[in-house]
C-alpha cells in the first residue's frame, strides 16, 4: 500500500487534508503577489532613492513576475527528478533571502539579481507545486478548490496595499522589505506540510500484477540460477551501460521530465493562448495600478487603497462560481472565461476615462471581478485536460507563456508612460488584447468536444 507521501490514491474530494493543501496554496498566493504589490506601493521611493527610471523599477517587479511563470517547465522537470517538498523548502528559502537583500541594494542591477533572480525563482518552485499538489485531492470541488486557494492572490493584494503604504511612511522602503522578507519565512513552514507527490498519478495503477508465470519464471533453480535469465544478456546490459548508455538513459530521464508532448495538445495550445491574451494586460495592470491611480489625480493614501478595491472584485469573482455550483446552478467555464473578458475589457477601457475616487474604486472592482472569474474558469479548463502526473507539468509549461505575455505588457506599459507621461493608452492597448482572448477560447470548447465524440 502506497503512503502518501510516496504517491496518491483515487480518493478525489474526500481527503480531507486536501483542504490544508488550500490552505497552503493560498497562503503561497498572499505571500508572494502581495509583495507584487508592495513593489508596486514602493516604485516611486525607490526610483527617487536608487536615481533611476520609473518604467526601469516597474519592469523589475514585471520581471519578477516573468521569472516565476517562465521557469515552470524546469520546476515541472525538478519536481519528477528530486520530489516536490524539497523544491518547495528550497524555493521559500530562495524568497525569503531575495526579499531581504533587495532592502540593502546599492544600485539597480543588485535589485534585479536579489528580486529576479532569487526571489523570482523562489517563488516559481512555490507556486507550481503547491498549485499541482493540491489539484491532486480534487475533481468534482476543484473550482472551489481554485477559488479559495487563489483567494490568496487579492487577500495579498489587499494586505500588503495599505500596509506597505504605511510601513514605507513609517521605516522606509528599506526597512519594509527587511519586514516583509521575515514575514515570507513562513512559507517554510507551509512547504513542510506536503505530503503528496504531484509527479505521481492518481489516475492510473500504482503497481503491476505479478502472474504466476512471471515468478516461476524469475525463481530461482535446483542449481541456483534464476529460470528465464540469459546471464549473456545480463552481462552484455552491463557492458552497454558503462559504454555510454548511462549518460543515454540519463537524457532519456530529462527529456520525460520535461514532457514536451504536452506541447502537442491543441487543446492546451488554445487554452494557454487564451490565457495569453487576458494575462498580457494582468502584469501592467497590477503593478501600476497604485501609480496610476496617483497620475489621475488620486492622493497617495487614496491611490494606495486600488488594490483592496481591486482584491475585493477578484474575491467576488472566484466566489460567483462555485456558490452557483453548489446551488445546482451549473454553467460551462467556456461561458465564464468570455463573459470574464468582456467585463474586463470594458473596466480597462472605463479606468482610463474616469478620475473620481469613487469611479475608480468602482472600476477597479470590477476589473478584480472580470480577472477573479477569468483565470479560474481556464485553471478549471486545464486541469481536465491531463492527468495528475502530467499536470505540474502542464502548469509548467503555461507559466512560461504566461510570464511572456506578462512581461511583454509590463514593458509596453512603461515604454507608454514613458514616452506619454501616463497609462492611458496602455491601458486602451490592454482592452483591446483581452478580447481576443474570447474566440481562443470558443475555438478549444469546440476541439474539446469533438474529440469527445
Amino acid at each position: 500500500m502506497s503512503s502518501p507521501e510516496n504517491g496518491p490514491v483515487n480518493n478525489y474530494d474526500h481527503d480531507k487534508y486536501g483542504w490544508v493543501m488550500v490552505a497552503v496554496t493560498f497562503l503561497n498566493w498572499a505571500v508572494i503577489m502581495g509583495y507584487t504589490k508592495a513593489l508596486g506601493v514602493l516604485l516611486i521611493p525607490i526610483t527617487r532613492d536608487l536615481d533611476s527610471e520609473l518604467w526601469l523599477i516597474g519592469w523589475l517587479a514585471v520581471l519578477y513576475l516573468l521569472m516565476q511563470n517562465c521557469l515552470g517547465p524546469i520546476v515541472g522537470a525538478l519536481c519528477r527528478l528530486l520530489g516536490v517538498r524539497p523544491m518547495m523548502v528550497f524555493g521559500a528559502v530562495l524568497l525569503t533571502l531575495g526579499i531581504i537583500l533587495t532592502a540593502i541594494s546599492p544600485n539597480v542591477f543588485a535589485m534585479a539579481v536579489f528580486i529576479v533572480g532569487l526571489a523570482g525563482v523562489g517563488s516559481a518552485l512555490i507556486l507550481f507545486v503547491s498549485f499541482a499538489v493540491m489539484a491532486s485531492y480534487f475533481k468534482k470541488k476543484y473550482a472551489l478548490a481554485v477559488g479559495l486557494s487563489t483567494m490568496g492572490i487579492p487577500v495579498g493584494v489587499m494586505a500588503y496595499g495599505p500596509v506597505t503604504q504605511m510601513l514605507g511612511d513609517a521605516y522606509g522602503w528599506r526597512g519594509t522589505m527587511l519586514l516583509l522578507g521575515g514575514f515570507s519565512f513562513h512559507l517554510v513552514a507551509c512547504s513542510m506540510l506536503v505530503r503528496r507527490n504531484a509527479s505521481s498519478s492518481a489516475d492510473t495503477e500504482q503497481y503491476q500484477e505479478v502472474t504466476q508465470s512471471d515468478e516461476e519464471e524469475n525463481s530461482p533453480s535446483e542449481d541456483g540460477s534464476f529460470r528465464g535469465t540469459n546471464r549473456t544478456n545480463i552481462s552484455s546490459d552491463t557492458r552497454q551501460t558503462l559504454s555510454g548508455g548511462w549518460a543515454r538513459v540519463c537524457c532519456q530521464s530529462v527529456l520525460k521530465a520535461f514532457d514536451f508532448a504536452v506541447l502537442k495538445d491543441m487543446g492546451f495550445i488554445l487554452v494557454v493562448s487564451s490565457r495569453c491574451a487576458t494575462s498580457f494586460a494582468y502584469s501592467g495592470v497590477v503593478v501600476y495600478m497604485v501609480s496610476h491611480g496617483q497620475l489621475q489625480g488620486l492622493s497617495k493614501m487614496q491611490a494606495s487603497f486600488l488594490p483592496t478595491f481591486f482584491g475585493s472584485g477578484n474575491i467576488i469573482g472566484k466566489l460567483v462560481m462555485p456558490l452557483l455550483q453548489q446551488m445546482g446552478i451549473k454553467v460551462s467555464m467556456t461561458f465564464w472565461a468570455c463573459f470574464a473578458s468582456c467585463v474586463v475589457c470594458v473596466s480597462l477601457l472605463l479606468d482610463a476615462f474616469v478620475t473620481p475616487f469613487m469611479g475608480q474604486m468602482v472600476v477597479t472592482g470590477l476589473l478584480g471581478v472580470g480577472y477573479g472569474i477569468s483565470i479560474q474558469a481556464m485553471d478549471v479548463i486545464v486541469r481536465f485536460i491531463f492527468t495528475d502526473d502530467r499536470l505540474v507539468n502542464a502548469l509548467g509549461w503555461q507559466g512560461l507563456c504566461i510570464g511572456m505575455a506578462e512581461g511583454l505588457g509590463g514593458l509596453v506599459a512603461g515604454w507608454i508612460n514613458e514616452w506619454t507621461g501616463s497609462f492611458n493608452i496602455a491601458f486602451y492597448l490592454y482592452g483591446g488584447v483581452t478580447l481576443l482572448s474570447i474566440p481562443l477560447v470558443l475555438f478549444q470548447d469546440r476541439y474539446a468536444k469533438r474529440r469527445s465524440l
